[in-house]
């Protein structure tokens, strides 16, 4: 197709996607805002490790939080626009950020964090995926052999069509791709990337009294609001990346 024959078709799709999803595209967005206000009123707490206590695993926790924001943003309105193979290639990597940032969280000093810090290569699966020994993460790895393929320049990849009727349950599946990873998204800001004596401070120095508490809630109720949607698959997702993690210890140990 020319260029102005696929705008033509994004504009279409935008339209077209807005109409059919409405709820869920709002929702979506709403568990994105709501999340960056209740990181952002932690801000002044980066960098100080005293305060954090985040040790050595601060900086893909950091990342991760940052980074997934603009990357599931991007991700919806790929969507949104009809460009659903597009968008899941980007939904692979808030996933690998995800993991990686809880793990690093859990472990707090490894060499896959040094690694990861010095930007070398990470095999996901086997020094990360594999290396988490309970619970059992049936769903989330399900969830990770599908993002796999449509990440590489297999026959699964992006996509041939992009005709708002060929592709409307693919364009439904990734909105339920995005809700999932939000969803585990508020666990790792709520539990790991907000510290115990973050939590402390925000509360006793706080501008506005009850600020803390304000943000938080509405966090999780947007978030609760944008799984509803979800199959009882697509929940356990976030249960899975919710509960406790036993690791297998380092292999320095």
């Amino acid at each position: 197709m020319r260029f102005n024959e696929l705008e033509k078709e994004r504009q279409r799709n935008r339209c077209l996607t807005q109409e059919r999803f409405s709820d869920r595209i709002s929702a979506i967005q709403e568990c994105i805002d709501t999340q960056h206000e209740y990181v952002k009123l932690f801000y002044g707490f980066l960098g100080k490790r005293n305060l954090t206590q985040h040790g050595d695993a601060e900086t893909p926790i950091i990342s991760a939080v940052v980074k997934n924001e603009i990357a599931l943003y991007s991700g919806l309105i790929l969507t949104v626009d009809g460009l659903y193979g597009s968008g899941l290639a980007l939904l692979r990597s808030v996933y690998e950020a995800l993991i990686i940032a809880k793990f690093a969280s859990l472990r707090q000093s490894d060499s896959l964090i040094s690694k990861w810090i010095a930007g070398e290569t990470i095999y996901f699966s086997n020094t990360v995926l594999k290396k988490i020994v309970a619970p059992e993460l049936a769903e989330l790895k399900i969830l990770w052999e599908t993002l796999c393929p449509v990440s590489h320049a297999t026959i699964y990849s992006y996509q041939v069509t992009t005709k708002f009727e060929e592709i409307e349950n693919e364009i439904s599946a990734n909105l339920a791709i995005l809700a999932m990873l939000l969803g585990c998204n508020f666990h790792l800001i709520n539990k790991h990337y907000i510290t115990d004596s973050m939590v402390y401070f925000a509360k006793n120095y706080q501008s506005k009294e009850g600020e803390f508490q304000r943000r938080r809630d509405a966090a999780k109720t947007a978030t609760r609001t944008a799984n509803k949607c979800l199959s009882r698959q697509g929940r356990q997702v976030i249960k899975e990346y919710s509960r406790a993690w036993q690791l297998a210890p380092p292999a320095s140990s």
